[in-house]
Formats: structure tokens, sequence, C-alpha cells
């Protein structure tokens, strides 16, 4: 036999239920350089993998209660990186050609020849060395993919937002060249909305004109159906449940306050024309949603001007020779 080894040249567990037998392999291979634990059946053998790791299992392919077959299935289903060589007597080889078939590397014919058994145990060393490399890049294989498959995925979501804003923003502006009824308006602003941010309850109000605060002019649902019928009736309690609202039209800053919603004015040459709010985009993730929309915000305010000077043209408190005067 050859002396203890400085390094140890792997980790083995012995399987097997006759005493003998294994405190043989165990001490041969011990004093062959390897780190060595041993089990006399199935469930010692299950414990011993549950604490430590091991490059290499010898299995008797006769064992009582779970047979060296059964064992062998186990560790091929959850623990596949561990390579398995079986044990055998010699009027056993239909089983150990069946072991061979389902997964184990080689096998070791009893009474054992330890020459014979350091070629195999060896060779399967080896095996399990390649297996267990082209495990672990296979493995490294699958995370770059599901990073780069959520890379793709995040990009694609932000292209599709992009492309979102851009139909919106489009959608405004024809809206606004148009020359849309207040009702258009709000009816527009409110769908792009829906169309560009999602399932996000809104509401629109408007200025009354300086000093007289705001009253709502449309409503948006989680399922984006738009409101613009009776507000007014109710619209100091709109109001009353809407500080943000109140505190945004004040001050003429878009704010963002979490748990009470997104609200920014729509200005137009510094005036106030109304004020939108938006429920939730709470959190870090949602940052690019506000930013979209104050943006939205822009294209929306225009619009609400568009539908002003149609209505004062229609009702003659404006001339068009005033509005081609107007800057």
């Amino acid at each position: 036999m050859a002396s203890t080894k400085e390094q140890p040249r792997g980790k083995i567990l012995v399987v097997d239920d006759e005493e003998p037998v294994g405190r043989l392999l165990e001490l041969w291979l011990a004093e062959e350089g390897y780190t060595v634990r041993r089990a006399s059946s199935f469930e010692q053998a299950c414990d011993w993998m549950g604490k430590e790791s091991f490059d290499l299992v010898t299995l008797d392919i006769m064992m009582p209660v779970v047979d060296g077959l059964q064992s062998l299935r186990w560790f091929r289903e959850y623990h596949p990186e561990v390579g398995v060589v079986m044990a055998t007597a010699l009027g056993e080889m239909d089983l150990v050609i069946e072991a061979m078939r389902l997964g184990a590397y080689s096998y070791m014919v009893k009474p054992f020849k330890l020459e014979l058994v350091a070629h195999e145990l060896a060779r399967a060393l080896e095996r399990q060395r390649l297996v267990a490399e082209n495990l672990s890049y296979q493995r490294e294989l699958e995370q770059k993919v599901e990073e780069q498959t959520r890379q793709l995925r995040a990009a694609y979501v932000h292209l599709e937002r992009q492309v979102k804003e851009l139909e919106g923003r489009d959608q405004l502006v024809r809206c606004q060249s148009e020359g849309p009824t207040p009702q258009q308006a709000c009816q527009v602003i409110m769908e792009v909305l829906y169309q560009v941010l999602g399932g996000e309850a809104a509401v629109l109000y408007e200025s009354e004109g300086e000093g007289k605060g705001l009253v709502p002019i449309a409503t948006l649902d989680e399922a984006g159906q738009v409101g613009t019928e009776g507000l007014a009736e109710d619209s100091r309690e709109w109001v009353k449940k809407n500080a943000l609202a109140v505190q945004v039209y004040s001050n003429r800053q878009g704010h963002h306050q979490p748990g009470q919603g997104t609200a920014l004015p729509l200005l137009y040459q510094e005036e106030v024309l109304g004020v939108l709010w938006v429920r939730g985009l709470d959190g870090e993730a949602q940052q690019e949603e506000r930013n979209l929309l104050w943006r939205l915000g822009q294209a929306a305010a225009l619009v609400l001007w568009a539908a002003r000077v149609k209505e004062q043209l229609d009702s003659g408190q404006l001339q068009v020779d005033e509005l081609l005067k107007m800057q």
C-alpha cells in the first residue's frame, strides 16, 4: 500500500452494511490519501450527505431495507454531481448492468483486489471531476443567460414605455392642433394617461381662476374608464379629499407623496391651467413613471390651453386677431 498523501486526493463516502468490508475500504482509502466517511445503511448515507459534500460514493449493491439500486436512484436525483461506484459480488452482474444504466460510474468486485480498486476509483474520480466541471459550467451559463434575459426584458420594458410615451404625446399634440372642446381635451388626456401608465386611478382638476381654487373635470379608474359628467356637483368633496392637489396648485410645483399619490401643475406661460393627480407610483422602482408623468403633463397643459382658446373663440370672448397676437 502507498503511504498517506500530504494533500487529500478526494472525499469518499463508503456505504456498506458489512462492517469488515466497509472498515477495510475505509482504512485502505485513508492510507491512500483520501478523506473517508463510512455508512452502514442508506439512512446513514443520507445523514452524511446532509452534513458534508463528497466527490465519490462506493455503494454496496446488496443492502437490507434500501438496496443499492434504490440508493443509486436517490443519489442520481439529489446529488448528480457525486460519482457512484458500485461494490458487488461476482454473481450479481445483472444488477451491475442495471446500475450502470441508472448512472453508476463503475463497479468493484468482492472480494476486493486493492490494485483494481485503486484503478477504478482513480478513473471514477477523474470522470466525477469532469462531470462537476461541466455542471459548474452549465450553472454559470444558465446564470449568464438568466441575467441577459433579465437585462433584455428590462430593456424591452423600457423601450416599450418610450414607444407608448411617444405615441401618447403624439396623440396629445394632434388633439391640441384640432382645437378640442374641454370635454374632448379631458377625454384624450386621461386616455393617454391610461395607455402610458396603466391601471392607476387619476383625477384632472381645473383652475376656476386666479385665487378661486380647483374643480374636478375628469376622472380615470383602474379599468381605463374616463368620467367627465357630474363632477362639479361634488367638487368641494373632491378637492377636500385631495390635499396634495391643492398643495401643488398653490406652490406650482409637482410633488410625490408616498401613500397619497403624485400631482403636478399643468402650466401654460406660468399660468396654472389645472392639476393632474395620479394614485400610487410609490417607491424607487416607479421613479421613471413619475418622470414620464411630468413630461406628459407639459403636453397635457397645451391641450387644456387649446380647449380654453376654442371655448373662448366659440363664445366670442376671444377674437381671432387677439389670438394671433398671443405669444
